[in-house]
C-alpha cells in the first residue's frame, strides 16, 4: 500500500492520522482540496498557467505592475482559489470552497476563528 503524503489526493481522515498541526493546503474553485506543493504560490502559478494553458514565462509577462507587492492576493483573485494554513486562510471562498472550509474546522485540521481570516483589504 502507498504511504499517504503531501503528494497523495488529500483525505481528511487519513492527514488526521499523518500529520499533526500542520496544514497547507489550496481549495480549488470546485471545492477539491489539493496540498500546496511546493508552496502555496508556486501550486496557484502552476494551477492559472494550465487554466490559461500557457507557459511560466509567459505568465510572468502578465502579472500588472501593481500587484508585483501583493503578488498572492492577485494570485487568488485570477486563480479563484484559497490558501488555507494550519491557523488561518486567505482568499474569498465560494459556495464549495466555504463547505470545505467548515470540514477542515469541523475535522481540528483549521483552527481558527472568524477573526483569524484574512480578507483583502
Amino acid at each position: 500500500m502507498k504511504k499517504y503524503n503531501i503528494y497523495s489526493d488529500f483525505d481528511i481522515e487519513k492527514h488526521k492520522k499523518t500529520f499533526i498541526n500542520y496544514l497547507e493546503v489550496v481549495i480549488l474553485p470546485d471545492g477539491t482540496i489539493k496540498y500546496a506543493v511546493p508552496s502555496h504560490q508556486e501550486f496557484l502559478i502552476k494551477y492559472i498557467c494550465e487554466k490559461w494553458g500557457i507557459s511560466k514565462e509567459k505568465f510572468k509577462t502578465l502579472i500588472p505592475d501593481q500587484y508585483k507587492f501583493s503578488f498572492m492576493d492577485w494570485l487568488l483573485t485570477v486563480s479563484g482559489c484559497v490558501c488555507v494554513w494550519t491557523s488561518f486562510y486567505k482568499g474569498e471562498c465560494n459556495f464549495e470552497q466555504s463547505k470545505r472550509v467548515e470540514d477542515l474546522k469541523d475535522a481540528g485540521l483549521l483552527k481558527i476563528e472568524e477573526r483569524d481570516v484574512m480578507k483583502f483589504e
